[in-house]
């Protein structure tokens, strides 16, 4: 399992931050995992994301209903609801944030189910932080370049 400690000695690169206001990109992570859920959230946070933590679908559906946030990032196999269900709730609900799913089972099958659902990314576990970080700052720039696209043309 990926530990975190796969750090270069490279300078890190700076959190994205939120369009319009100088605070750094919110992630909400899901995992059922208590060991992957603090070490992905100890690598997100080190990199200077905004992180809150939930164990379980139905926890971090409740968590969006009354919080905002730039990204998550879901478990795909969890007890009481799966990623892709999640993901769905997520899209079913309006929210056009990216989802990245992680998955120690990397089946074509839910790949592609993921990326018909929504999903913004489909990663397979284990991953190394540095990868991992690339791929949310990723995600955040092309979500942030968006919704600016959106603003201006509702300007």
């Amino acid at each position: 399992m990926w530990d975190g400690s796969q750090r270069s000695e490279s300078k890190p690169e700076q959190a994205v931050e939120a369009v319009g206001n100088s605070l750094p990109s919110r992630i909400l992570v899901v995992d059922d995992d208590p060991h992957f859920l603090r070490v992905l959230s100890r690598v997100l946070s080190g990199a200077d994301f905004q992180v809150m933590a939930s164990s379980g679908a139905c926890e971090a559906i409740e968590i969006l209903r009354d919080e905002q946030f730039d990204l998550i990032i879901c478990d795909l196999r969890m007890p009481d609801c799966d990623g892709l269900n999640f993901l769905q709730l997520v899209r079913h609900e309006g929210k056009d944030i990216p989802v990245i799913i992680l998955t120690a089972y990397g089946e074509v099958e839910t790949y592609l189910e993921a990326m018909n659902a929504g999903a913004t990314e489909y990663l397979n576990k284990p991953i190394n932080s540095e990868d991992l970080l690339k791929v949310v700052r990723s995600c955040l720039k092309t979500y942030y370049s968006r919704k600016n696209n959106r603003r201006a043309e509702a300007a």
